[in-house]
């Protein structure tokens, strides 16, 4: 559409429409409620479980996540704060926002990573942090998703594998700060901030599981 703002333009169909198949073309878009046409495509919702770092496996109708709806944003994130992050997802038409809780339940280790600016800015975002756990090297950067009408958190949630400390952790500031930390503990929260010696280090929260007598 050249003229988005443009009630009045007229744009004709570019090829032959499949009607039978579903698809439509309206003139301008602010015709489609006057012709009875949307966007809305309801289907089932997919997921897929990273498996090695190499592969996927569809992993749907077991995460419950496979919901029939017009669904269009999804946002990862820690909502219940236990180290593992969740799925926040939106769908148009009136749906709800729908939750799903991670209770996969793994023995490996994680960590999260918040940032505090002082010479950059407040958030920390663009600083690339740098995780060593024996001959395992992990890059991240401080760069929140954008999905369609929403932002992930300004955090990192950080798998670790089967290991029992950080060796070493390494955060680069836009500012050109450094930040070097050694010895770090797994499954837990850390808090940097910029220029300062030491890391806030914090608990998770209990997950819903693990609240259970």
């Amino acid at each position: 559409m050249t003229q988005p703002m443009n009630r009045n333009a007229k744009i004709p169909a570019i090829g032959d429409v499949a009607e039978e198949d579903g698809e439509f073309w309206v003139d301008n878009p602010f015709l489609m409620p006057e012709k009875g046409e949307n966007l809305s495509a309801f289907e089932r919702n997919r997921m897929y479980l990273n498996h090695g770092g190499e592969t996927f496996v569809e992993a749907s109708a077991l995460s419950a996540a496979d919901i029939n709806s017009d669904s269009r944003g999804a946002m990862a994130a820690d909502f219940d704060r236990d180290g593992r992050p969740d799925l926040l997802v939106s769908s148009i038409g009136g749906g709800p926002l729908r939750l799903f809780l991670n209770r996969f339940d793994d023995d490996n280790a994680r960590v999260t990573i918040e940032l505090r600016g002082t010479k950059t800015n407040a958030l920390g975002i663009g600083a690339r942090v740098m995780i060593e756990c024996g001959d395992q090297k992990i890059f991240r950067d401080m760069f929140p998703a954008n999905g369609f009408m929403g932002m992930e958190p300004t955090e990192l949630v950080i798998g670790l594998g089967p290991v029992e400390k950080i060796d070493h952790m390494n955060i680069r500031w836009p500012s050109g700060e450094v930040s070097d930390f050694h010895d770090l503990p797994v499954n837990k929260r850390i808090t940097v901030t910029e220029g300062e010696t030491l890391p806030r280090v914090g608990p998770y929260a209990p997950s819903a599981e693990t609240d259970k007598p």
